[in-house]
């Protein structure tokens, strides 16, 4: 089993000379397992071991137990051994979340708090070093398949991925089937802790363990390992998919900061995998994590496109999925931040509407401006708008200037200070034909005989006092597209009030 994994280890990369590999040893028979090969390979690799016992506060006497056997252990095999003692009851209690959740929280919380503090004390590369093996992975893709997880769940577990800055999570066992383990174990006459809460199969992952892969094995005896194979298949297959989607999501997705749009006609383009994958992968964004995100949270959200404007669903992390006309809108309750900047709203400003009236803004920041100079569209979702900028060369031939009322081509290399989205304020201007001649917005808003009550909430683009654009009504002179135009600023307005009825 020895050299499995040290082939293994090599083939994945999980952890080379000089690094500090940290195991976590519950005392079981398969982190034990891990703790004595990893011992075996240390010289003919070169890395530093420490071992690190999380007791949960579960199993009381038992769990005590446990963690002297673990010291005991260390000891004589002359490791540094570290107990966290935690609460998982309490925990769990608290979060509202399961036993088996809550424990699985506290372990990693206790495993990244030790490989961050060797991180400061000088310590160059940090593995975790976790005992999953391949009959565990079977547990998970299975797990997963009952869940309705979709293809990332049914990926099962994988050999190592990132935690934090030069850290990573690697599972040297999983080339190794439990037999293999007991085997090794009985071979070097290795005694193990018992945790008899893995007996009880009112536990899911206990249930898959005892009753559907041994019957599964009976069908075929290679069922952990097949299943293991396919799950690396699709490990392949969702890398190349990932990619595509990460393709996507640039092309048919807008937003930022807990909101964003799927834009219905360029998603539409894609085949129905990837409509899922971008669906899903916006998803996460909006919420910040993927878990419990399933698939029929993914069907739920495609089949809205099909539906009306305006119908709204309700999705997990206080996420709604709302039709517009654009396509579909994901933000969480109250967010209204978009990209990296912050819509705001600023009570008492100099306004050219009644005394004492607010004033929005939202600032392109130099982040923005790099991301359009790096090729990158950038989205701003507005409590009642949402907005998209990208950066354009210009072909030279004026007949493909867009006429549409709320898509308009601006010349970029006249942007000098930076640009605003915000509503009116006092000395804003625009400049009215090609010789220079300007205008105050307020006398443009009366000769154009746009009401009243328009005037204080229609959004304008700005680059300080010249406005640049009064959306859905005509862009200033100077920022025109002309012969010595280099490139184009395409700004793009829709959702709420901003659709595209008419052309200019």
């Amino acid at each position: 089993m020895t050299e499995d994994v040290l082939n293994w280890i090599k083939k994945e990369k999980l952890m080379t000379e000089g690094d500090t590999v940290i195991v976590g040893l519950s005392g079981g028979a398969d982190s034990v397992a891990l703790l004595l090969v990893l011992l075996e390979l240390r010289q003919r690799i070169g890395y530093t071991l420490l071992a690190i016992h999380v007791e949960h506060g579960i199993r009381g006497e038992e769990s005590r137990k446990d963690a002297a056997f673990v010291e005991e252990l260390c000891r004589q095999k002359n490791i540094p051994c570290r107990i966290c003692p935690v609460n998982v009851p309490d925990y769990a209690a608290t979060e509202g979340i399961g036993v088996e959740e809550a424990a699985r929280i506290l372990r990693y919380e206790c495993y990244q708090k030790a490989a961050e503090e060797l991180k400061q004390s000088g310590a160059g590369s940090v593995s975790i070093a976790l005992a999953h093996h391949a009959n565990d992975n079977a547990e998970t893709v299975l797990f997963q398949m009952a869940r309705g997880s979709g293809v990332h769940g049914m990926c099962g577990m994988h050999p190592k991925r990132v935690l934090g800055d030069d850290i990573l999570i690697v599972r040297p066992l999983l080339c190794v089937s439990r037999g293999q383990i007991e085997e090794y174990l009985k071979k070097c006459g290795q005694e193990y802790r018992t945790d008899g809460t893995n007996l009880d199969i009112n536990y899911s992952r206990n249930r898959i363990r005892h009753h559907i892969l041994p019957e599964l094995s009976v069908i075929n005896e290679q069922a952990v390992s097949h299943i293991n194979q396919s799950a690396l298949l699709l490990q392949q297959a969702v890398s190349y998919m990932e990619q595509e989607t990460k393709k996507a999501v640039q092309t048919c997705c807008i937003g930022g900061g807990g909101a964003y749009v799927i834009l219905e006609n360029e998603w539409k383009q894609y085949p129905e995998i990837i409509r899922q994958e971008i669906v899903h992968e916006v998803l996460g964004k909006t919420a910040g994590s993927r878990k419990d995100l399933g698939m029929v949270h993914v069907q739920d959200v495609c089949a809205l496109m099909e539906k009306q404007t305006g119908r709204e669903i309700t999705l997990p992390y206080q996420m709604t999925a709302s039709r517009i006309y654009e396509g579909v809108r994901l933000c969480q309750s109250g967010t209204h931040k978009a990209g990296t900047g912050t819509w705001q709203e600023k009570g008492g400003c100099e306004t050219e509407s009644a005394a004492g009236a607010s004033q929005s803004f939202y600032e392109v920041t130099a982040d923005d401006f790099a991301k359009l100079e790096a090729g990158e569209t950038v989205s701003i979702t507005l409590p009642d708008a949402n907005v998209s900028l990208r950066l354009l060369l210009f072909s030279g031939k004026v007949d493909e200037i867009p006429k549409n009322q709320y898509t308009k081509w601006l010349n970029y290399d006249k942007i000098k200070v930076g640009l605003q989205i915000r509503t009116r304020t006092a000395g804003d201007y625009l400049t009215v034909d090609d010789r220079g001649h300007t205008k105050k917005l307020k006398e443009y808003f009366i000769n154009e005989k746009v009401p009243k009550e328009m005037r204080d909430t229609m959004l304008l683009l700005t680059e300080d006092s010249h406005v640049i654009w009064a959306v859905g009504q005509r862009i200033s002179a100077d920022y025109k597209i002309d012969e010595n135009t280099k490139k184009i600023l395409e700004v793009h307005f829709f959702g709420g009030n901003y659709h595209e009825s008419k052309e200019y």
